[in-house]
């Protein structure tokens, strides 16, 4: 009986173990195709991934970008540079008047160039053979040449430009050239320094306050424009020509009007003849900046500090301690500029390079 009891319940469970196998094999069956093979999963269609540049295009990221062109002399090879891809830059105007750029960038003494803006050199730009042109957001009749010849092409802001869509602007290279990370890097180093110099001009009480004419050449060559402003006004001046901020980058300004603005301080960008124009002309000898001798040249690094670059905070540091000493004891201009370069051009700045920035 208990042998009889024992093969009751084996057969029962032989039968369950059938049913379940069954119906594991219906359940794979279903969606089963000819042969044998599972279909596929349903494949849903990605975009290409895009950027935006200075006259608002979207602009499709190649899976990879390994040469690349600049038609525009603005921060742009700084911007390449400082994403790490110094090395994919093929052709670009020279770059004689930045001679720290090409003692840390030697090959970029060789690369070709393809001319500049609206004189640009198509045939040397087929030679650089580029995945990408960066151009310049003010030469539409030179960009069109070269897209009509083949070539993609990202806009640059190229200066007009203020500092919130500056930092937009290294994302959208960083991104550009396989590199998010890195411009992600600058951006909060701009964020971080620019922060530090607002906090400590915060402290200089409004009858301290100084206010800045900021020129490009003679005294009536005002660099206005929106960075301009952003660049006086991030650094703790009052900007005279706040006025014209939203117009062109170099206005002409009437001897008349500036001896009525009387500023405190001039800067101009350091280049040749650029301070003798201002301090020799006889119209404004009155002026309180010429009198009390306040008239600075921005440094030059391994691009101006006074347009906007990887570099620019620098040059917020710069000018904050020119107007304000007294409260900017915190800022080591020195060590910031060697952390700088080390940082972001690994490069070991010396004190003689250093001081030739001045």
């Amino acid at each position: 009986m208990n042998h009889l009891k024992k093969t009751f319940i084996f057969l029962l469970a032989l039968v369950a173990i059938l049913s379940v196998s069954g119906c594991s094999q219906n359940a794979g069956s279903q969606g089963a195709q000819p042969g044998g093979s599972t279909p596929p999963p349903e494949q849903t269609e990605q975009k290409p991934v895009t950027v935006v540049d200075a006259i608002d295009r979207e602009v499709a990221v190649p899976d990879s970008i390994e040469r690349v062109a600049i038609t525009c002399q603005g921060g742009t090879t700084h911007q390449i540079s400082v994403m790490g891809a110094s090395g994919k830059i093929t052709a670009q105007p020279a770059m004689t008047q930045f001679p720290m750029l090409l003692k840390m960038f030697p090959h970029f003494n060789s690369v070709i160039n393809g001319g500049s803006f609206d004189n640009v050199n198509i045939e040397e730009i087929i030679k650089a053979d580029p995945d990408m042109v960066f151009v310049g957001v003010t030469s539409a009749k030179g960009n069109k040449l070269i897209e009509d010849t083949g070539f993609a092409t990202y806009t640059m802001y190229i200066g007009s430009a203020d500092v919130e869509t500056q930092k937009k602007e290294f994302g959208m290279t960083g991104t550009l050239l396989g590199n998010p990370g890195r411009a992600n890097e600058v951006v909060q180093y701009y964020t971080s320094k620019l922060a530090m110099v607002e906090k400590l001009v915060a402290k200089v009480p409004e009858a301290e306050k100084k206010s800045v004419y900021y020129v490009n050449g003679g005294i009536t060559k005002a660099s206005s424009g929106v960075w301009g402003d952003s660049l006086i006004t991030g650094s703790g001046g009052i900007n005279v020509t706040k006025e014209f901020a939203q117009g062109a980058k170099g206005a002409e300004i009437s001897v008349e009007q500036v001896m009525q603005w009387n500023p405190d301080v001039i800067v101009t960008q350091k280049a040749q003849g650029n301070l003798e124009a201002i301090t020799g002309d006889t119209r404004a000898s009155d002026l309180s900046a010429i009198k009390n001798r306040q008239v600075y040249q921005f440094p030059i690094g391994a691009f101006w500090w006074d347009r906007p670059s990887p570099e620019a905070p620098l040059g917020f540091m710069w000018l904050a301690t020119v107007l304000y000493p007294e409260y900017t004891k915190e800022i080591d201009l020195k060590k910031e500029t060697k952390d700088f370069y080390k940082t972001f051009y690994n490069y070991e700045l010396s004190d003689e390079e250093y001081a030739s920035f001045f």
